[in-house]
C-alpha cells in the first residue's frame, strides 16, 4: 500500500490520526466530529492558531497555512447578480459574486480531501519513522 493510502485507511474510522513530516514541519492529521459534522483536523508542529488562517492575495500569511484548506467566499451571494448588474454593470457584478479566497481553516471534509491537498502541493512528505504500521 503506497503512504496516501495508508493515510486514508488509518483516518478511516472516527478517532483515526497520522503523524507526518513535511518541509521541515510535524503535521498530525485526526478526524473528529462536533456533533454534527465529521471532519479532519490538521496540526502542525501540536498547534492550530488563529493567527495562522490570515490570507493575503489568495495566499496563506504564515506558512503553517499551507497545510490547510483555503476558504473561499463571495462578497455577495448569486441571487443578487441580476440586479447588481443593473445598478453597477456587467464587470463589477461579475467581481462582486466571484468567489475570493478569504482565508484558510485547518478543517478539511474527508480524508480524501486532506490525501489530495497533500498530494498536489507536498508531494514529498513523509509517515513518521515511528507511526509506520508493522
Amino acid at each position: 500500500m503506497d503512504k496516501w493510502g495508508e493515510i486514508k485507511e488509518r483516518l478511516r474510522h472516527l478517532g483515526g490520526s497520522v503523524d507526518l513530516l513535511a518541509d521541515g514541519y510535524e503535521l498530525s492529521l485526526v478526524k473528529a466530529h462536533d456533533g454534527k459534522k465529521i471532519f479532519v483536523t490538521v496540526y502542525v508542529n501540536g498547534f492550530v492558531k488563529g493567527e495562522w488562517t490570515k490570507v493575503e492575495d489568495g495566499k496563506p500569511v504564515h506558512p503553517e497555512g499551507r497545510f490547510w484548506r483555503p476558504m473561499k467566499r463571495a462578497a455577495y451571494p448569486k441571487k443578487v447578480y441580476a440586479r447588481a448588474k443593473r445598478a453597477f454593470g456587467k464587470k463589477e457584478a461579475d467581481r462582486m459574486v466571484t468567489p475570493r479566497v478569504i482565508g484558510v481553516v485547518p478543517d478539511l471534509g474527508t480524508e480524501g480531501a486532506v490525501v489530495a491537498h497533500l498530494k498536489k502541493h507536498f508531494p514529498d512528505l513523509e509517515i513518521k519513522a515511528n507511526e509506520v504500521a508493522s
